[in-house]
């Protein structure tokens, strides 16, 4: 009885008092006026009679029959947005009931009819995986029927584009760090999605930028284990080589650099010995005016001494005249 005086008060809450409400006429009357007008595809004229069935039902039973009705007639009516509040408190009031299984199929099936382009809100994308999945896990023998995993494929096939959309944005305004979180989300949460490949790629871009090779390679092999057809993985084996090359250049230069270095510091330990043979050509020079000074000096005892022979005759002249 509680869920009963529960529904009514929520189906006053949905739709107001603004209507009047006629009690002359018992429930049955407007049901009956309901299920006509649907039978004749007059959804939206059917909800309205379905309406005041529900607000005259006298037991919780038959009030949970009226709003699948009405739900399914704003449903059908193509009126989603008014469907859904109306399918969401029958589950919850009415959870583990036979026609629960149609309710969730149904108010799944509201949200996926309300799914917005990526660039927009994702909420309703979310809502309608949300309840498609419920439908897959425990209502199984509805999933052909209503082709519910090719619908739950599209839907994270949107959420995949809406996140890889985010990632292409913080890529524009340079913002590497959360370009590559979400990359990296698209990589983990949406591999069966035809963005994985990219996401790996890009993923796998940003860290050869950080000389993560070791984490790179790891993304590498995770895309070929999961798909190794994906067009992705040649261009990802590529971008790594191309990077183990480019480092291996680096390093050779390192090397010859360094190689030129070492000639560098042999020679400049070599110059002092070429500074010491400056002074030996002073000295040999020093020596040589030494020697030149020493032969002048001793020609002039040679003169001297000739001075002496001279005067020797001089004074021994008067002993020969004796």
């Amino acid at each position: 009885m509680a869920r009963f005086l529960y529904i009514i008060f929520i189906i006053f809450a949905l739709y107001g008092c603004a209507k009047e409400v006629e009690l002359d006429k018992p429930a049955t009357y407007y049901e009956e006026m309901g299920d006509t007008l649907a039978s004749e595809g007059k959804y939206a004229k059917a909800a309205e009679r379905y309406e005041q069935a529900l607000v005259r039902a006298e037991s919780p039973e038959y009030a949970a029959a009226i709003q699948l009705a009405l739900a399914d007639s704003y449903f059908l009516a193509g009126k989603y947005i008014d469907a859904i509040p109306v399918y969401e408190v029958y589950l919850e009031v009415y959870q583990g009931w036979e026609s629960a299984k149609l309710a969730t199929v149904r108010v799944g099936l509201a949200y996926f009819n309300l799914v917005r382009y990526a660039s927009q809100d994702q909420t309703n994308t979310e809502r309608a995986l949300f309840y498609l999945e419920e439908v897959k896990k425990k209502y199984p023998d509805l999933v052909e029927e209503y082709d519910v995993d090719l619908r739950i494929q599209l839907l994270r096939e949107r959420l995949a584009k809406k996140e890889m959309q985010i990632a292409f944005y913080y890529a524009r305004i340079l913002k590497p760090e959360p370009e590559f979180l979400r990359y990296k989300y698209v990589v983990t949460h949406y591999s069966d999605t035809i963005y994985y490949g990219k996401a790996v790629y890009k993923v796998v871009k940003l860290l050869l930028k950080k000389d993560e090779v070791d984490e790179a390679e790891y993304y590498l092999l995770k895309l070929i284990s999961d798909d190794k057809e994906n067009k992705f993985v040649e261009k990802t084996k590529e971008l790594i080589d191309k990077y183990k090359e480019k480092k291996e250049k680096e390093r050779l230069k390192a090397i010859e650099k360094g190689s030129n270095a070492e000639k560098t510091d042999k020679n400049i330990e070599e110059k002092p010995v070429e500074t010491v043979n400056e002074p030996a050509e002073v000295n040999q020079q020093e020596n040589t005016a030494d020697e030149t000074k020493m032969q002048e000096n001793q020609k002039q005892p040679v003169q001297a001494d000739d001075n002496n022979t001279q005067s020797v005759p001089a004074e021994a002249a008067p002993e020969e005249m004796n």
